[in-house]
């Protein structure tokens, strides 16, 4: 994860988001409804890759890595007692993580490859026209 030098208003921001993230998720019970229909759990096992392990996470006003492991797929929320949008209080928290100079490489790779190519490859659509194997 690289950091970069933060501005005031970056700071500001961020945190701003942050309380609407812990707006989001403080109703959450930690039931744990939301495990078992999770892709990313259910493939990783660990309990931070859970939804309600990024709950308790962002609960703790931590923003982690972990945090760009889940795939917004919204089948938490879908599952969740309380209807607690966990994907809106994600792509929040990843917000205040830029903002607050916490950027993966892998996704400044995947930005600049989709403003070069419109891809997140970086596969030129071009040497790639005719190669489309599906239905």
């Amino acid at each position: 994860m690289s950091t970069k030098k933060v501005s005031k208003q970056d700071k500001l921001e961020a945190e701003n988001l942050m309380e609407e993230v812990q707006e989001i998720i403080s109703p959450c019970i930690k039931c744990g409804m939301c495990k078992s229909f999770c892709p990313v759990f259910k493939t990783l096992r660990e309990e931070h890759h859970s939804p309600r392990g990024k709950a308790v996470i962002l609960s703790e006003k931590i923003l982690d890595k972990v945090l760009f492991q889940c795939n917004l797929c919204k089948a938490c929320e879908v599952r969740c007692p309380l209807n607690i949008k966990v994907c809106d209080a994600i792509k929040k928290a990843r917000e205040a993580m830029v903002l607050k100079g916490h950027e993966l490489k892998q996704n400044k790779e995947m930005i600049t490859n989709i403003r070069k190519t419109n891809n997140p490859f970086g596969n030129d659509p071009e040497k790639s026209k005719d190669k489309l194997y599906c239905c």
